[in-house]
């Protein structure tokens, strides 16, 4: 089944944990996905800006945007060398398209210096 972004578009729950490295940036929460772009702030205010392009049936790009600048006082990205920072970073991956059950969910692993982080973005 070829995926479309008329199918793409739509609400999603997002989660994540750390594969590797002591740190996830912690963008979990809802988003929404409209032509192929997201725009949303995290209960820390991070702000994530997000650019997915359909690449078969069965992956999606993913290039994340995080601005941290308006997010509390503790809250911080991990640049790539794993140095905490409060300045914009940009996250790109792959994700695996699959429809367990009839639903639609989009998974995968960010990794970003030392890092790596699984990604799922279940349409809710």
């Amino acid at each position: 089944m070829a995926l479309t972004l008329d199918e793409l578009d739509g609400q999603y729950e997002v989660t994540s944990e750390a594969v590797t490295g002591p740190h996830v940036p912690n963008g979990d929460g809802v988003t929404e996905i409209q032509n192929g772009l997201t725009f949303r702030k995290d209960r820390n205010g991070m702000i994530w800006e997000s650019a997915f392009t359909i690449l078969g049936p069965a992956q999606v790009a993913m290039e994340s945007t995080v601005d941290p600048s308006h997010a509390a006082n503790a809250a911080y990205l991990r640049d790539v060398q794993g140095n905490p920072t409060t300045a914009m970073l940009t996250y790109r991956t792959v994700l695996d398209v699959t429809w367990p059950g009839g639903g639609l969910v989009l998974s995968g692993v960010i990794e970003h210096g030392p890092e790596k982080i699984r990604l799922t973005m279940k349409k809710i």
